[in-house]
């Protein structure tokens, strides 16, 4: 049984397992809108995530980072990934 085939949709399947076999943990996506949300823990993530895409052919991509505050000194962040 292959999870990715059976949890996610095709057109994000590629990006969504080299996300996570390289550290990221994916927590939502959206294949008919090319879009892929993973959480957001690593310092230097961002860069590390660019060269990612960029070293495994993706040249048409963005990346917005989004901070959710969450009380006392809770803070969340995850970064969405969308294929244009």
């Amino acid at each position: 049984m292959d999870w990715y085939k059976d949890q996610i949709e095709p057109e994000v399947i590629d990006v969504v397992r080299l996300l996570r076999d390289n550290g990221f943990n994916t927590i939502s996506s959206c294949g008919h809108k090319h879009w892929v949300e993973t959480e957001w823990i690593v310092e230097g993530g961002l860069k590390i995530l660019h060269d990612l895409l960029f070293n495994a052919g993706h040249r048409n991509y963005s990346i917005t980072i989004d901070l959710e505050f969450l009380g006392g000194t809770g803070l969340r962040c995850f970064a969405t990934l969308k294929l244009l």
